[in-house]
């Protein structure tokens, strides 16, 4: 579920407003937008059913599409994408920026944007810190595309290199005995002992050059990643640009992304290492991360070996 942005003055409005008027807009919205074109001839004065989004198409006429279809007409170049007229209507805003949150090709774009942006980067990352503290199911969110199979060996090599993480597990008994525990019956998936990254004899030879071990299926996912191509549309990028160089919009959007887990998928095969470091660099998150990952059966089997002997 996207996260439904709707501003405080847009909620008070609703209250105060008169009833007439209220009926008013939801007669019009039943009314075809061709008739109420004919009528005003005013792009404000038009309005669609909830859902939809007013588009003005290359002709210059409206049309009342779905969010993604509104993508789709932009992309191409058969409809206009009007800011100003979205800021006034705060809920087709919120149903475009859904869509877009939505659009592997445009996340992936915007990610390559956040990479570019230090200092957004950064901003970014320290906001979703402290929703993680307030709101622990946001950190699940986060966790539970980089423990699946295909990030897994990302991950644990992004912890490794991580010096406060490695100690920190290092130092945790439970995580220490979960690891070296002996494995069920038919659980042969789990690392050897020369795998072990918190083990004294840990084989460094199978580190690629950036010191992590990626699985075939990363390695495929990466390529599949790089290969991503984001629409030569100017129309597309200027609307694109529109909500990025405004920054309460776009910090509603990075919200909506924490709030996603599928969406946590999207970014952990561009940008996991600064994603999760910045949740190893603060001591507390890093707790709860250890606990989540302990709860997870299926991911500390992968990196459970049978030889019990440790290091600490």
């Amino acid at each position: 579920m996207h996260f439904q942005y709707v501003p405080f003055f847009v909620i008070l409005l609703t209250l105060i407003v008169s009833p007439s008027l209220v009926t008013d807009i939801s007669a019009q919205q039943d009314v075809p937008i061709h008739q109420q074109w004919k009528k005003f001839l005013d792009f404000d004065m038009l309005t669609c059913k909830s859902g939809y989004l007013l588009l003005q198409k290359s002709n210059g006429n409206p049309a009342c599409v779905m969010p993604s279809t509104y993508l789709k007409l932009v992309d191409r170049g058969y409809g206009s994408h009007n800011q100003s007229m979205m800021e006034k209507n705060p809920e087709m805003m919120n149903y475009l920026m859904n869509s877009m949150a939505s659009n592997e090709k445009i996340m992936h774009h915007w990610h390559e944007m956040l990479q570019k942006n230090p200092n957004m980067m950064m901003q970014t990352m320290n906001d979703w810190v402290s929703q993680m503290k307030e709101n622990p199911e946001l950190l699940k969110n986060m966790l539970a595309s980089m423990t699946a199979p295909e990030f897994r060996d990302q991950m644990i090599y992004t912890m490794k290199n991580h010096h406060q993480m490695e100690n920190h597990l290092k130092s945790h008994s439970e995580w220490m005995n979960s690891v070296h525990q002996p494995m069920g019956s038919g659980m042969g998936q789990g690392m050897h002992q020369s795998d072990c990254m918190w083990c004294s004899d840990y084989n460094h030879d199978s580190m690629n050059s950036h010191g992590m071990m990626m699985s075939d299926s990363s390695k495929m996912m990466m390529s599949d990643s790089s290969k991503m191509m984001m629409s030569n549309s100017s129309k597309m990028m200027d609307m694109i640009h529109h909500i990025w160089i405004n920054s309460e919009m776009t910090k509603d959007m990075h919200t909506m992304m924490l709030e996603d887990p599928s969406h946590m998928t999207m970014m952990s095969k561009q940008m996991m290492e600064p994603m999760l470091n910045s949740v190893m660099d603060d001591e507390y998150l890093r707790e709860q991360m250890i606990e989540l990952m302990l709860e997870h059966k299926d991911f500390m089997n992968s990196i459970r070996h049978e030889n019990p002997k440790t290091d600490n």
